[in-house]
């Protein structure tokens, strides 16, 4: 956990423009079903933030899974296969890098950004439960 909070810091422009974006995604989609549906205004927002907020956050969840490894044994071989094919990858011994050692340099150099997705994902949950207070509080 230490080595992740060390490599956030090191990494914080990429963890900055990693929310950023996202925030510009849930934006995005937030506007998109806002202003495509004119008739109710109050459910139009809830729903946009409700889309937007499941776009960022399942993105990020899906990039801390990668991130855990689970699709490392498709892009090592596709990586290998590259490589055999053009030769470009080879170690100072002129071998290939094994699955282990590529694997473990990965996590080594990972900047740890689905944090900062996940972290705006669930800054955007808030918007959808104000929103929802907002609606019910209209109604009644």
């Amino acid at each position: 956990m230490k080595r992740a909070f060390q490599q956030i810091r090191k990494h914080w422009v990429t963890n900055l423009v990693a929310a950023i974006i996202s925030l510009g995604v849930f934006a995005g989609i937030f506007c998109w079903v806002f202003f495509s549906r004119i008739n109710e205004e109050i459910v139009a927002a809830v729903d946009g933030a409700t889309f937007g907020t499941m776009a960022v956050l399942l993105f990020g969840l899906l990039s801390w899974v990668a991130h855990l490894g689970a699709f490392d044994m498709v892009a090592f071989g596709f990586k290998q296969l590259f490589s055999s094919l053009f030769a470009k990858k080879a170690n100072r011994d002129g071998e290939f890098p094994d699955y282990k050692q590529a694997k473990t340099e990965k996590r080594i150099n990972s900047s740890y950004a689905f944090v900062s997705i996940i972290f705006v994902g669930l800054l955007c949950s808030i918007s959808i439960i104000a929103l929802e207070i907002i609606y019910h509080a209209m109604i009644k």
